[in-house]
């Protein structure tokens, strides 16, 4: 199709973005509504029965938290970009949380990235189909506290939000 049609939306929708605290207020609620999975002890919250049992969904869980943060920071800010790791290196100027932990961020999105990859060709290559849920107790000592690390820094910008946007109340 035309670039031109999808520049011109993008660049409408920024624009209507800058005076709909609203929906931004909305995104915030998504944003801070699925907690990543680790528990009260820092223990990973895992599948308690079924297909998954003692597995957790990297994807739902992890990744979707941290995209839609990105997302809502991204559109907070005009920025353009649509890839996470794009808007973030975008934000890092502009967007004070990111300003202090785009870094950290990065590497977060590398990290979860790498490790679903990694599990899905494992699954592959075993013959089974791949899908999205770890059994924590199969990864390795430093994968597990790399993992963990990963889901404290997702919830304490999720706590930012939280402060920042007050989840649950009319603006």
């Amino acid at each position: 199709g035309d670039i031109e049609l999808a520049e011109t939306l993008r660049s409408h929708l920024i624009e209507k973005m800058k005076d709909h605290e609203l929906f931004l207020k909305h995104l915030a609620d998504m944003a801070v509504q699925l907690r990543p999975p680790l528990g009260f002890f820092k223990t990973f919250v895992v599948e308690k029965s079924g297909e998954h049992k003692d597995e957790l969904n990297l994807k739902f869980k992890c990744i979707a938290p941290f995209i839609d943060i990105v997302r809502l920071y991204s559109l907070e800010m005009g920025v353009r970009e649509t890839a996470t790791l794009e808007r973030i290196d975008a934000l890092k100027d502009a967007h004070p949380v990111v300003r202090e932990f785009g870094e950290d961020m990065r590497q977060v999105f590398d990290f979860l990235m790498l490790l679903r990859i990694h599990h899905q060709y494992e699954q592959i290559e075993s013959g089974k189909e791949p899908d999205n849920f770890i059994n924590p107790n199969s990864l390795t000592n430093l994968e597990k506290k790399t993992l963990k690390e990963a889901c404290r820094g997702i919830s304490r910008i999720q706590d930012a939000i939280s402060k920042q946007y007050q989840p649950g109340t009319v603006m």
